[in-house]
């Protein structure tokens, strides 16, 4: 979601085995190019979509693709697993089965999931440096972060704080959002749309600078990618440049209130790179009429929802 509401992501032969070995590990450490097999949308090829990371849930349309809580679409039994062993059991999802029967009727599913936050109420929340059993006993907007501490100052959402993206202090929770990264992969996810990487222009506790959001931007595309998984550029596009930069590492963009801000110029790139836009303003912030001309001005796949973005609200800019 965006920070401040308004409301509160040709096969090729080849003669010897050790050529392909090489290929699969530099394929680990880069993006992917768009003919090994992901879903790689076209703007207007999946026009008939829908984003839904709350309840109450409405899927009984048959649409294109379906954007939908990582966490709710958990069926029982799921872990988080972690280098050296370790595992969160994650509870069963109200969403639990929902991948399967999608995806047995042709939709695509793309899975939500946080990225560049920290979320109290998630079943991993524990491993996060900073952790507190009270979110209350965290320095919030003002408070310096505790030492160690990877948890800043609320984004806007309940529950919800930044992460501290800096280069050199990633690493202490970076193989936690990788699990994550793991789970949607291993529950059949087509793809993933992660979010809260965009704290400049916000108020995330830590002095995190542009280079460090662009980076991580670009890193957790490359994992979703070695995942198998396509990965959307969510928000970020306020950043001048920062599209031009990060395009080529996404297959998609799901930009937020881009028609009430007037920026969805800035989302041009990707359009221009045969790569679909899921442009999402909402009501009653934006007029409906003014978002649509400008979301179909620029051959975006837009809708008009509410906030934060349900099965009881949606209009399609079609």
């Amino acid at each position: 979601m965006t920070a401040i509401p308004a409301l509160a992501t040709t096969a090729r032969r080849v003669l010897t085995f050790a050529v392909v070995a090489a290929l699969a590990t530099a394929c680990m450490s880069r993006p992917e190019s768009r003919d090994e097999g992901r879903w790689t949308p076209r703007p207007g090829e999946a026009a008939d979509w829908d984003w839904q990371i709350d309840a109450p849930y409405e899927l009984d349309e048959h649409r294109a693709m379906y954007d939908l809580d990582l966490f709710e679409l958990a069926p029982a039994g799921s872990e988080l697993r972690y280098p050296g062993g370790d595992v969160v059991k994650v509870p069963r999802g109200a969403l639990a089965g929902t991948v399967e029967k999608l995806r047995a009727r042709g939709t695509t599913v793309i899975c939500y999931l946080d990225t560049g936050a920290y979320e109290h109420y998630r079943p991993d929340a524990a491993r996060f440096p900073g952790h507190r059993p009270a979110l209350a006993g965290i320095p919030d907007d003002g408070e310096a972060p505790e030492d160690g501490s990877v948890i800043g100052w609320n984004t806007g959402w309940e529950g919800e704080r930044w992460l501290d993206l800096r280069e050199g202090r990633r690493g202490a929770f970076a193989e936690i959002i990788w699990a994550r990264l793991d789970l949607a992969a291993r529950m059949g996810c087509d793809g993933v749309e992660p979010d809260q990487n965009n704290p400049l222009g916000n108020r995330p506790g830590f002095p995190i600078t542009r280079d460090d959001q662009v980076s991580w931007y670009r890193e957790v595309a490359e994992q979703a990618h070695a995942r198998g998984l396509s990965v959307g550029m969510k928000n970020g596009h306020d950043q001048p440049g920062a599209v031009a930069e990060l395009v080529g590492h996404f297959d998609w963009a799901l930009p937020e209130e881009c028609a009430q801000y007037g920026e969805c110029a800035r989302l041009r790139p990707f359009v221009e790179a045969g790569k679909a836009v899921f442009a999402v303003d909402y009501a009653p912030g934006a007029d409906r009429r003014t978002a649509c001309r400008a979301h179909r001005a620029e051959n975006f796949d837009g809708l008009i929802k509410t906030a934060p973005p349900t099965g009881e609200y949606r209009k399609r800019c079609g």
